[in-house]
């Protein structure tokens, strides 16, 4: 009993040190380039959705980020690619057809769609379409915004399921960025980066 106490406390402690060294945060530089960019574009200035890959996949690393309240409003887990030799300790990426690894850089988020292999989501997701050479290869690698992951933070432990390079999020998260995209004309913005 003891030592079942003594390892929920040092769980407790772990997910707590994970809260104070991984604050949801984007970097200032990176939220005002990336409005730039949308502004400049024709992209929403209204909303953006922001991927940090430095983060630990066990963490909140996808956010919707509101430009007019200057800050993130929604925050989820998100999964990332696991191409050969998957390495939950260490981050590869790739935009070659086939790797099965996540893919820095920006996106436009499309439309909601079938997905055509979806066995433990909701079989929907948004299409994807790279705007870089770190990701122009997204449509034709079938990349989405999809559900498939826990609502809560897992840390030490990376978020389960991983995926085949797509940006699993949770339920309520697509819930989230189904009602962001009806709030704005203009098409949304992801950006993933390290």
């Amino acid at each position: 009993m003891k030592k079942a106490l003594i390892w929920i406390a040092g769980a407790l402690v772990l997910v707590l040190l994970s809260q104070m060294l991984f604050i949801s945060k984007i970097d200032k530089t990176i939220v005002e380039e990336t409005y730039q960019y949308c502004k400049k574009n024709g992209y929403s200035t209204d909303y953006c959705f922001f991927v940090d890959f430095s983060k630990p996949s066990g963490i909140n690393r996808f956010f919707i980020y509101s430009f007019k309240e200057n800050k993130i409003i929604h925050r989820s887990l998100c999964a990332q690619g696991m191409g050969p030799n998957y390495n939950i300790f260490t981050s590869k990426f790739s935009n070659k057809i086939g790797s099965n690894y996540s893919s820095l850089g920006k996106y436009r988020v499309g439309a909601l769609r079938k997905m055509y292999s979806a066995q433990w989501c909701d079989p929907k997701g948004y299409n994807l379409y790279g705007l870089d050479s770190t990701n122009s290869n997204a449509l034709a690698r079938g990349i989405l915004i999809h559900n498939g992951n826990p609502e809560i933070q897992t840390f030490p432990l990376p978020c389960l399921p991983v995926s085949h390079g797509c940006f699993a999020v949770s339920n309520s998260m697509m819930e989230h960025i189904k009602n962001t995209k009806k709030k704005t004309q203009k098409p949304i913005l992801l950006y993933a980066y390290k």
